[in-house]
């Protein structure tokens, strides 16, 4: 199976995984510093506080480095809130005013929760902190950390939903072929290798291999944009014959490359993977969608297997190897490869 790219969730975990490492150093220096500075000057409860900051932040780095990227991610960024929760509490405690840690809050919560639900979180905590912060402070003042602490909450609230509409954005531009709007090829990768994945379910799996008959033809004698004109149509038209399947979640349509499409379909055996295919065959041979009746056919090779009995590489050699077949044998036309 050819290399991918890494998906955007994986590049975003990635970036994520790489910012920890940076705020690690970053914060262990600064809490280093703080550390030795109040020390000096005799002030011993914030120093202290310093250095158990100092001590759980750098102890997390071994998270980062020991758990799954994703999971020493995650953990980091709660003993950060943790961290946050307890100087509040550590400044009330020994009557030290540190409410201006609760700015951290919102910039970290971000990391762990959707938006809205950050955001819930940001304004639950910035009441505790005023709370606190009354028992401490001049009132005046209060209300001035709160005036800032909500403007930053907007601000962060805004930029997380931004943040959450553009990755949406990006995964449908990255997961979808351009022209004809199936999944595209990167996509297919990715659901072949879940399928061989540690904890994949044990399925009755099928992959057919779809090509349009004599598309060069049409390229040649009708040109390029008429081209893509019919696999938009041929597109459009096998979605409309797997919806039902595909509601049901159990068939995708990709575009396997050039003018080839994929299905990859699960609880099905050779003989309804076998009807399956020759619906689709019918469904283009008989028009529709911009398709006139015979104007465009397809050869279809199917392959069945159960997960784990083969390599996805091999079903999909088999799939290969029938799809010529049916080529062979005359073209629009299905067939099913033993096995």
């Amino acid at each position: 199976m050819s290399t991918t790219r890494p998906s955007y969730a994986e590049t975003r975990e990635t970036l994520r995984w790489r910012v920890a490492l940076v705020l690690v150093a970053l914060m262990s220096t600064l809490m280093l510093a703080l550390g030795l500075l109040n020390t000096s000057l005799g002030l011993t409860d914030t120093a202290r506080l310093a250095w158990i900051v100092f001590t759980l932040n750098a102890t997390s780095l071994l998270g980062l480095l020991w758990l799954p990227r994703r999971a020493g991610t995650m953990a980091f960024f709660g003993v950060i809130l943790g961290l946050i929760v307890f100087a509040i509490g550590f400044g009330w405690w020994h009557e030290r005013p540190l409410h201006y840690w609760g700015f951290l809050f919102p910039v970290v919560v971000v990391f762990l929760l959707p938006a809205w639900r950050a955001m819930v979180a940001m304004l639950v905590f910035g009441l505790f902190v005023c709370g606190v912060a009354m028992l401490q402070i001049a009132p005046i003042d209060v209300v001035r950390f709160a005036s800032v602490y909500g403007l930053m909450v907007c601000f962060v609230t805004t930029y997380a939903l931004l943040e959450e509409r553009a990755g949406v954005m990006l995964r449908e531009v990255g997961d979808r072929d351009g022209l004809t709007g199936c999944f595209n090829r990167r996509r297919f990768n990715e659901a072949m290798a879940r399928r061989v994945a540690p904890r994949a379910e044990a399925t009755r799996l099928g992959v057919l291999l779809a090509d349009v008959d004599h598309f060069k033809a049409i390229n040649d004698q009708r040109g390029h944009l008429e081209g893509d004109r019919v696999l938009m149509a041929v597109a459009s038209t096998l979605q409309r014959a797997l919806q039902s399947e595909a509601e049901r979640g159990r068939a995708k349509l990709y575009r396997y490359g050039g003018e080839e499409f994929a299905v990859l379909v699960s609880g099905r055996d050779p003989a309804q993977l076998g009807l399956l295919a020759e619906a689709l065959r019918s469904a283009i041979a008989a028009g529709g969608d911009g398709l006139g009746p015979g104007e465009v056919t397809i050869s279809v090779g199917v392959a069945a297997w159960w997960q784990g009995s083969e390599a996805p590489e091999a079903a999909l050699q088999r799939a290969d190897e029938a799809l010529y077949e049916a080529k062979r044998g005359g073209r629009n036309r299905v067939v099913v490869a033993p096995g």
